[in-house]
C-alpha cells in the first residue's frame, strides 16, 4: 500500500512546492521511497509501501511510448493472469511489479478498464495525447481518495487523504449538510466530505477529467455495481461456493515477499483466516489481539476485552500468539493523534483498538495484515438485520392489539410507524431531525435544504422490490462499510505504515454473498448460517457457533468517570468550532446527568468532531484560532504531556 497524490491545472503549470508538501504529508503511508512525475499540465507525487517486487516495481508506470502514466496504491492480486494477456497482445514488461498492467490495461480496454483488475486499489492515470487525468477508486471503497476542485475548474488536486488538500491552501468552509449528515450516521457519506468543494472518489467509480482549452470538464462512470438477480441455489452448493470462493481470496492474498500476521478477536471472521492459513502449510499463522483495562466501578472486565476469547481460540488453532493490554491513560496520550490520524471525523470509537492494534503489529514486525472486516456486511452478521422481522410480526398483528401496544409501549413501537430507512438509521445513528431542531442555532436549520439527501448507496434503501433485510444488507456494503469500516481501517493501518488484506472484501465472493437468497444470511437463530457451514471443514463446531461479539470499547464508562469533565469543557468550549452551528444550551442539556449509551454515542461524535478540527487547524496552518478555546488547548496539551510521561508496555 501507499500514498498518492497529484496536481491537474489548465494552464500547463504545476506547483512543485504544493505537491512535494503534499507527498511529504503522506510520508507514514509509504517510508521507503518517494518519487515524482512532472509533465505538462500535471503532476503526480507518491511514496511508496514496497510490498511486490520490492527492488522494483518504482513509480509512476507507464506504457512503452510514455504517453500513459499511472501512480496507484494498492493490490491488484490478478497481474499475473493480466500480464499474460497483455504479452500475447504485444506489451512488454520491465519487471514484476503489480501495478505495470494498469497503463497496458488502459490501452487495451479504455476507461472501463477496471473492471477488469482484481484488487484494492485508488489509481490516477495520465493520457498525454488526450489530456485525460483518471481517478479511480476500488470496487467496495476499501482504499480512500479525494479530490478539490480549484480557480473555477481551473485546476483540481487529489490525494489518499483529505489533509494534503489543505496544506499551503485557503481552507475551505465546513459543509453544513455534511455536518447534518455527520449528526445523523456518524460519518459523512461519499461523495461528500465535511469541509465544502472537497469530496471523496465514490467506490466502484471512475472520474474522468479532460483539460479543454483553460477549463478542466469532468463526469463520472460506475464501473460497478452490486449484483441485481438472487441466484437459485440450494444451501448445500451455496456453502460448496463460499467455501471455494473464501479459499480462493485468501490464497490470492498471501504476500510471498513479506512477513503477515492477523488481527485476531477469537470470533468466526478472524478465525476463519486463520484456520485457512493453518491448512496452507505457511507455517503457525501470528495472531495479535488486544483489551482495554478494566474501567473503575465497572463489575465484568470481559466486556471491555477480547484477550479471554482470543486466546482460547489460539490455542486451538495452535497460533503463535500476542496480545496486550491498552491502558485510559495511554488512550488519553494517544487520543490527539488518533483522531488527526483520522484524517476526517468518524465517531465510531472501535478507531481506538485499531490504532493500537496496528501499532502493536508493527513494532513486531509485520508489514501486511489480514482482517476479517467485511464478513458481517456480506453474509449478514449485525443483529440490527433482524429488526424488519420484528417490523413485519408487529404489522401482521390485529388491528387493536397494535394500538394497545402503542398505548402501553408508545417509545419502544413508534419505530415501527416509521420507514426503513428513518428505523435503520434510528438504531445506531446520532440524532433524529425533532432532535437537531433542538439543537441546531437558528441560522444553521434553514441550510439543511431536506432531512437526508441522497448519497451513494442510499437509494438501496429505497428498493421498495427487495426485502427490507437485503436493502440494509446492500447500504451497508456501499455506504457504512467504506466510509465509517473501511475508512478508519485504512487510516489507523497506514498510520503505521501496514497494509491491510481482507479476503471477505473480493469482489468475486462479495457479489456470490449478495446474489444468495437473504433466509442463507440473516436468520435469527444462526446469523451468517450459509458462512459458518462454508467453515465447517477448517473449524470445529464451537469456534463456529460462537456469537458476534462487537469490539468492546468502553467510550460510555470513561465519559461517565475520567473523561466526562474533560469532554464537556471541549464541547462547551465558547471558542469551539461546533459552537458555530450548535446552541451551547442544548448541548448542555444532553451533557447533563449521566451518560446513556445514546448520550454517549453522541458525545463523543461531538468531541471527535472538535478535537479532530483543531488539530487540522493546528497541523496545516487553516483558520485563524478562535479566542477562548480554554477547553481543547487543556486536553490536547494535558494529553501530549501524558505522551512525554507514558511508559510503554
Amino acid at each position: 500500500m501507499c500514498g498518492i497524490c497529484g496536481l491537474l491545472g489548465s494552464n500547463g503549470c504545476v506547483e512543485v512546492q504544493r505537491l512535494q508538501d503534499m507527498t511529504e504529508s503522506l510520508r507514514h503511508r509509504g517510508p521507503d521511497e518517494e518519487s515524482y512525475y512532472f509533465g505538462t499540465h500535471v503532476g503526480f507525487g507518491f511514496r511508496r509501501l514496497a510490498i511486490v517486487d520490492r527492488e522494483h516495481g518504482h513509480q509512476p508506470f507507464q506504457s512503452e511510448n510514455g504517453h500513459i502514466k499511472v501512480i496507484f496504491n494498492g493490490e491488484i492480486y490478478n497481474y499475473r493472469e493480466l500480464k499474460e494477456r497483455l504479452q500475447s497482445q504485444g506489451h512488454r514488461f520491465e519487471h514484476g511489479s503489480d501495478g505495470e498492467v494498469i497503463a497496458h490495461l488502459y490501452e487495451e480496454e479504455g476507461f472501463m478498464f477496471p473492471t477488469k483488475l482484481r484488487g484494492t486499489f485508488a489509481i490516477a492515470l495520465w493520457d498525454e495525447r488526450k489530456r485525460r487525468l483518471m481517478l479511480i477508486r476500488d470496487r467496495l471503497g476499501v482504499k480512500p481518495l479525494y479530490l478539490r476542485l480549484s480557480g473555477e475548474h481551473q485546476g483540481l488536486a487529489f490525494a489518499s487523504e483529505l489533509r494534503a488538500l489543505l496544506l499551503g491552501q485557503e481552507h475551505p468552509e465546513l459543509d453544513r449538510q455534511a455536518l447534518d449528515d455527520y449528526l445523523s450516521y456518524r460519518y459523512v457519506p461519499a461523495p461528500y466530505t465535511i469541509f465544502q468543494g472537497i469530496w471523496k472518489v465514490e467506490p466502484g467509480t471512475a472520474l474522468l477529467f479532460q483539460v479543454n482549452r483553460h477549463r478542466i470538464e469532468g463526469h463520472s462512470v460506475r464501473y460497478w455495481r452490486l449484483p441485481e438477480e438472487q441466484m437459485h441455489l440450494s444451501f448445500g452448493a451455496a456453502t460448496r461456493q463460499v467455501t471455494e470462493s473464501l479459499e480462493e481470496a485468501w490464497q490470492i492474498r498471501w504476500p510471498k515477499e513479506v512477513p503477515a500476521g492477523y488481527f485476531f478477536s477469537g470470533g468466526l471472521d478472524s478465525a476463519g483466516l486463520v484456520a485457512l492459513h493453518q491448512s496452507s502449510g505457511q507455517g503457525p499463522a501470528r495472531t495479535y489481539a488486544l483489551g482495554f483495562e478494566q474501567p473503575q466501578k465497572t463489575q465484568d472486565y470481559r466486556y471491555y476485552s477480547e484477550l479471554e476469547q482470543a486466546r482460547q481460540t489460539a490455542r486451538v488453532l495452535h497460533t503463535r500468539h500476542f496480545e496486550r493490554i491498552v491502558t485510559r491513560t495511554e488512550v488519553e496520550a494517544q487520543l490527539p493523534r488518533i483522531l488527526a490520524a483520522m484524517d476526517e471525523p468518524i465517531a465510531d470509537p472501535t478507531a481506538l483498538p485499531l490504532y493500537f492494534l496496528s501499532e502493536f503489529a508493527a513494532a513486531s514486525g509485520e508489514k501486511v495484515v489480514f482482517s476479517g472486516e467485511g464478513a458481517d456486511e456480506v453474509f449478514g452478521g449485525y443483529s440490527v438485520y433482524w429488526e424488519p422481522r420484528a417490523h413485519r410480526r408487529f404489522q401482521s398483528l390485529p388491528g387493536w392489539t397494535r394500538s394497545l401496544a402503542r398505548s402501553i409501549f408508545p417509545e419502544q413501537t413508534r419505530r415501527f410507524s416509521l420507514a426503513l430507512s428513518e428505523r435503520y438509521f434510528g438504531v445506531g445513528g446520532l440524532l433524529r431531525p425533532d432532535q437537531k431542531n433542538e439543537l441546531y442555532l437558528p441560522g444553521a436549520i434553514p441550510l439543511r435544504s431536506r432531512e437526508s439527501r441522497h448519497f451513494f448507496g442510499y437509494d438501496e434503501l429505497q428498493a421498495e422490490g427487495r426485502l427490507e433485510e437485503e436493502r440494509m444488507l446492500r447500504f451497508d456494503l456501499m455506504s457504512w462499510l467504506p466510509e465509517n469500516t473501511l475508512m478508519k481501517s485504512d487510516k489507523m493501518s497506514m498510520a503505521h505504515s501496514i497494509e491491510m488484506r481482507l479476503p471477505y472484501l473480493d469482489h468475486q465472493l462479495v457479489e456470490l454473498g449478495v446474489a444468495l437468497p437473504v433466509a442463507y444470511k440473516v436468520e435469527r437463530a444462526q446469523m451468517k448460517r450459509v458462512l459458518r457451514d462454508a467453515l465447517q471443514n477448517y473449524l470445529p463446531a464451537e469456534l463456529r457457533r460462537r456469537p458476534k461479539n462487537g469490539f468492546p470499547v468502553p467510550i460510555t464508562a470513561w465519559l461517565n468517570s475520567e473523561w466526562r469533565a474533560n469532554v464537556q469543557e471541549v464541547i462547551l468550549d465558547p471558542g469551539s468550532r461546533i459552537g458555530d452551528y450548535l446552541r451551547r444550551e442544548g448541548l448542555q442539556a444532553w451533557l447533563k446527568g449521566r451518560f446513556s449509551s445514546r448520550s454517549a454515542r453522541l458525545a463523543w461524535a461531538l468531541f471527535t468532531l472538535e478535537t479532530y478540527l483543531y488539530e487540522v487547524e493546528s497541523a496545516t496552518g487553516g483558520w485563524q484560532h478562535k479566542e477562548n478555546r480554554k477547553g481543547i488547548t487543556k486536553a490536547i496539551n494535558a494529553e501530549r504531556v501524558a505522551d512525554q510521561k507514558m511508559t510503554r508496555r
